[in-house]
């Protein structure tokens, strides 16, 4: 996967003993450039690890080993794997979606999305369900259209993320079959 790099100083070092459990996924409420304007200011006091553009590109802001401020206010929380008085940021991976809650998402944003999440979770171990992968709404109620009005969007994220495998790897035996198969060349041309 292609990722382009955009710094945001909107971040902690490190996540004070914890590691990511969970993705929380965000709609940007707007541009993907707007985005990555808003999240290199410092003032705005915002950033996601990731962000991703209607056309599937996707951005890196703050780096997995780092706690962005994507999920930090806490409001009447519906997410079952919330820890009581731990900030949600120090133990959850953030990834924001270019457009507004009301509008479709494009297959590309969905399939890149899909392998992200797959991917952080294969790095991290999280399973990928729904409850490690959940809308910022199960979070922080004030936020109910984050990521959409629609929340099925959520469920398809992850069956997506489940159905996408990568190739693979040949097994010990095909290894062991494929030296032998070398080995029976090479004694050929030497012969």
């Amino acid at each position: 996967m292609n990722i382009i790099q955009k710094k945001s100083s909107n971040f902690w070092v490190g996540r004070k003993g914890y590691r990511p459990e969970a993705v929380v996924i965000h709609i940007m409420d707007g541009t993907l450039p707007g985005t990555d304007s808003w999240f290199a200011n410092p003032t705005s006091q915002v950033s996601a690890h990731y962000g991703i553009g209607k056309s599937g590109e996707v951005h890196q802001y703050v780096q997995e080993n780092d706690a962005a401020w994507h999920a930090g206010r806490v409001d009447a929380p519906v997410w079952k794997l919330i820890r009581p008085n731990v900030n949600p940021n120090l133990y959850t991976i953030g990834i924001e979606h270019e457009g507004k809650p009301d509008e479709g998402w494009t297959e590309a944003m969905k399939q890149s999305s899909a392998t992200l999440i797959r991917e952080i979770c294969q790095r991290w171990q999280i399973p990928i369900d729904r409850d490690h992968v959940v809308g910022h709404f199960e979070i922080f109620s004030k936020k109910p259209n984050c990521p959409a009005t629609n929340k099925r969007i959520l469920d398809e994220l992850v069956a997506l993320a489940n159905q996408q495998t990568e190739t693979p790897k040949p097994s010990v035996e095909e290894g062991v079959r494929k030296v032998e198969e070398g080995l029976a060349m090479i004694k050929q041309i030497i012969n």
